[in-house]
């Protein structure tokens, strides 16, 4: 038995560490951002009064995703993540939320989600506004593909 506790045929673990490394690089070359449709994707704030975040504490928020398909073939959304990104007055949970919104080709389609955020509150943070970092997840005959969006949205 080696060190490890583990008996013949382990392996030498940096060898299995390059393996994963290589394996990883291999992956994320083949799958690049700009492959996939070019799939239209708007993020905006709904039913979101500029007093929610005057109070500090758990604010619901609303936000509509317009999903615009240029292409001939359908696409369906299976997943959203949404996160703030830098110090502002709202800070998002940074969950993931489902989705099986397929978007017709030539076509457009518009979903809202509910998330819970954090207010820091204050009379300043209503005019302050949100930068959200949004990655849509999709489908396609062609097979998946991810979209990055960044937003600033005001509650104003």
């Amino acid at each position: 038995m080696d060190r490890r506790g583990s008996g013949a045929g382990a392996g030498d673990g940096a060898d299995r560490h390059r393996l994963l490394i290589v394996l990883l690089l291999v992956a994320c070359a083949s799958n690049s951002q700009n492959e996939g449709p070019p799939i239209g994707v708007d993020l905006a704030l709904v039913d979101a009064p500029a007093s929610i975040v005057y109070f500090p504490g758990p604010v619901n928020l609303r936000f509509q995703l317009t999903l615009t398909n240029p292409t001939d073939q359908p696409v369906t959304l299976r997943r959203l993540d949404l996160r703030t990104v830098g110090s502002a007055s709202i800070v998002l949970r940074a969950t993931g939320t489902p989705f099986n919104v397929e978007v017709k080709p030539h076509g457009t389609t518009s979903v809202t989600t509910s998330v819970w955020a954090n207010s820091r509150g204050g009379m300043l943070a209503q005019d302050e506004p949100i930068s959200l970092q949004a990655t849509a997840y999709f489908d396609s005959p062609k097979g998946p593909f991810v979209r990055l969006i960044a937003a600033n949205l005001s509650p104003r």
